[in-house]
Order: structure tokens, then sequence, then C-alpha cells
């Protein structure tokens, strides 16, 4: 009976769940990234191609 306060409910938690992960998942990610780039670069001087490429 009660529609509307779990529909908002939802959307908020949602809102906010995406918000915050999607924040920390770019940032680790980045950083990740940025450190596989580097150390590949370092140790077996890869193309920075063959680094990028699994990215999604």
């Amino acid at each position: 009976l009660i529609k509307d306060e779990p529909k908002g409910e939802k959307k908020d938690s949602k809102k906010i769940k995406k918000k915050s992960k999607k924040r920390s998942k770019s940032k680790k990610s980045k950083k990740t990234v940025e450190d596989a780039v580097a150390k590949a670069a370092a140790s077996s001087q890869k193309p920075e191609t063959d680094t990028i490429s699994p990215k999604p």
C-alpha cells in the first residue's frame, strides 16, 4: 500500500550507493591502472597500448 515511501527510499539509497561506488571505483581503478602501466613500462618496457588494451 505504501508505494511512495519505499520507492523514494530505494531511489535515494541507489543514487548515493552509485555515486560513492563510482567515485571509489574510478579512483581505485585509476591508481591501479597507472601503477600497472608504470610497473609494466619500468620492468618490461612494453608498449603502452598493450597495457591499456585490457581496459574495459
